[in-house]
């Protein structure tokens, strides 16, 4: 079976017009999710690479929100076992978070870790500059199947830690697509992530981020 595969909703309707040849028994189930995996992997790809060539926030955002379409198929989930761990963040809308509004040698050469703890409700986002460990510690609370609430209660630089102001420093966070590799999740802001798993992607992460901070 061979289909002309190109970008954006097209993606997803094909994803679902091969599911339903597979149900009418056109094509076997095999072929239909290996089809799938196919446009799947295509979309994940094109999203890094609109990411190392310094693409504009607008075309990166559209790669993905082309990846985000194959979360209709499952996997966006709290309950998913694939969500726990240590994540690496390779790109971000919010300027801040990335770094970007920092002086250059404030700035981390390696992309800031996410730890995600949810039997324990907890979360840590940390990053080094000069060997100091800076770190954000946060309560999540589960608000619907793939939404949580974000409570920050602690900010470190090194040994310095301080309580802000929980009436502030507090948001959501929805997670829009998860698979084996990557997350994309969203805050309450309107800001858009994407993170690899640690423990996997570690070296290609590293080559994202240092592609990316080449455009800033």
């Amino acid at each position: 079976m061979k289909f002309l595969v190109t970008n954006g909703p097209c993606l997803a309707a094909l994803s679902f017009l091969a599911i339903a040849l597979a149900v009418t028994n056109n094509i076997s189930r095999c072929e239909a999710f290996s089809f799938v995996d196919g446009l799947k992997s295509r979309a994940k790809t094109d999203l890094i690479e609109q990411v190392t060539s310094g693409a504009p926030n607008e075309k990166i955002l559209e790669a993905v929100r082309n990846v985000e379409r194959f979360s209709v198929l499952g996997g966006a989930n709290l309950k998913n076992p694939l969500l726990p761990g240590n994540w690496l963040m390779v790109w971000t809308t919010s300027n801040s978070i990335a770094g970007k509004t920092r002086p250059n040698l404030f700035q981390t050469n390696t992309p800031p870790e996410q730890l995600l703890d949810l039997e324990n409700g907890q979360a840590v986002n940390a990053e080094k500059i000069f060997g100091i460990q800076n770190a954000v510690r946060a309560d999540l609370s589960p608000q619907t199947k793939n939404r949580v609430k974000v409570q920050f209660r602690e900010f470190s630089v090194g040994p310095i830690k301080y309580k802000p102001d929980p009436d502030k420093f507090k948001g959501e966070l929805s997670v829009t697509y998860l698979d084996e590799d990557m997350r994309i999740s969203r805050g309450d802001m309107g800001n858009a992530f994407v993170l690899l798993r640690e423990s996997t992607q570690r070296k290609e992460a590293d080559r994202i981020w240092r592609e990316w901070r080449k455009s800033w």
